[in-house]
């Protein structure tokens, strides 16, 4: 019996430590969580300035911004739906292809009102793509850093790939909407990441199942989105600084499996 004692102390001391450590690891989620809450948030504040001071050869900061989302797709979200499929099965990539036909389907509406001549097809148009933007950042913010496993390395390529991603949608808001989204369309985007943020820190952590299909929703629009907006026509791009974007991302990547 009193071999018994010392056994049942480190064993309760070993759980203390375990609790510890999970509680430690909890919390440096949530700081990177806010931390890229931060960076996008502060995107959508200063969109117009950001561009441009990195925009000056804007062909050259699309493509390279577009290169790293297309890296991000490819070599971390889609192996995070194969992971995915061990929770779900193989109605993941279902979900995923809905994600993308919803988002497809909203903007070929978003299209068609926007043949309509009038201010009130005009609003509507807005109020449609910005609504889009706004689940995009919830989802942007509320899915992936649960992906990130408290690697700085990664962290820093996730901002820089979804920074240049968001920015550049956001300039393209500004551009069509300029004095609604300026005075208060940009503010609506940043209470959607806000949002994402307070619900990763306040509420209970989503079961992996819902966290795999919100991951996989993400993934669809994610898509869209890039082929759409990131990859114009040839005119208006730099392959060469595309190229760029995905090495450099492939390289940082390496470096940060290579480090863990």
């Amino acid at each position: 019996m009193l071999a018994e004692i010392p056994i049942a102390t480190i064993a309760s001391k070993v759980l203390a430590i375990e609790e510890a450590a999970s509680q430690m690891e909890e919390a440096a989620v949530i700081e990177l969580t806010l931390v890229v809450a931060i960076a996008f948030g502060s995107i959508h504040i200063f969109y117009d300035r950001l561009h441009r001071l990195l925009y000056r050869e804007e062909r050259m900061a699309i493509s390279f911004g577009g290169g790293m989302a297309i890296a991000y797709i490819f070599l971390h979200l889609l192996p995070e739906l194969e992971k995915g499929e061990q929770e779900a099965g193989s109605i993941i990539h279902f979900i995923a292809l809905i994600g993308f036909l919803v988002f497809y389907g909203m903007q070929r509406f978003a299209w068609r009102v926007s043949k309509e001549k009038n201010s009130e097809s005009g609003d509507l148009l807005f109020y449609i793509q910005l609504g889009f933007s706004g689940v995009y950042n919830f989802l942007l913010v509320y899915s992936i850093p649960e992906l990130f496993e408290s690697n700085l390395i990664f962290v820093f390529l996730y901002v820089i790939a979804m920074g240049f991603h968001l920015l550049h949608n956001d300039y393209s808001l500004g551009e069509k909407y300029h004095q609604k989204f300026k005075s208060w369309g940009r503010y609506v985007l940043l209470a959607a990441v806000v949002a994402g943020l307070a619900i990763d820190i306040f509420a209970e952590p989503a079961s992996e199942l819902v966290a795999d299909v919100l991951t996989a929703i993400l993934a669809g629009s994610l898509l869209f989105n890039v082929f759409q907006e990131e990859l114009p026509e040839p005119e208006h791009t730099n392959f060469r600084w595309f190229l760029a974007g995905v090495v450099v991302y492939s390289l940082l990547l390496l470096g940060s499996i290579m480090a863990t």
